[in-house]
């Protein structure tokens, strides 16, 4: 099987998807409780449950993310092994 991506742009995906899944499960977390600072001011969500709920579901697709992008890498380090096998 082929990569689909370089492995620059997939390292960069997998970076970035685990700061995803880092930043959104904080504020999940901090919506499920509710926090006072997230909640009580004026400009704030009427249901900090659905809120927190959303931010869950985008968890879950960072860290799909996380794993398919460290597919490609672990693809990109196999394919250059083999090269080198070759030569």
């Amino acid at each position: 099987m082929k990569p689909m991506f370089s492995a620059e742009y997939a390292t960069c995906c997998s970076v970035l998807s685990v700061f995803g899944v880092i930043f959104l499960g904080i504020m999940g977390f901090l919506f499920q409780l509710p926090a006072e600072s997230l909640t009580d001011t004026f400009n704030d969500p009427k249901d900090p449950a659905a809120v927190a709920e959303a931010c869950f579901t985008a968890t879950m697709f960072y860290a799909f993310m996380v794993l398919f992008c460290g597919c490609q890498s672990w693809l990109h380090k196999r394919e250059q092994r083999a090269q080198i096998q070759l030569q």
